[in-house]
């Protein structure tokens, strides 16, 4: 059977409690959507996860 995923393991996977390099902050990721227009004429949603630390929160969230 497989072994069941519980949300720290999730989180510990995606780098949260990580350090950033430059600030020596905690890192937290965000999730960022764009709406993009296709070449039909539709639009599409593209999603990253950025991190963000002390260091690039007002670039980020500007």
């Amino acid at each position: 059977m497989a072994k069941k995923q519980t949300f720290l393991d999730k989180t510990v996977a995606k780098g949260a409690g990580s350090v950033c390099p430059v600030c020596k902050g905690e890192v937290s990721y965000v999730k960022q959507v764009k709406a993009v227009k296709s070449d039909v004429g539709s639009w599409k949603f593209r999603t990253n996860s950025i991190p963000v630390c002390k260091c690039n929160e007002n670039e980020v969230y500007a």
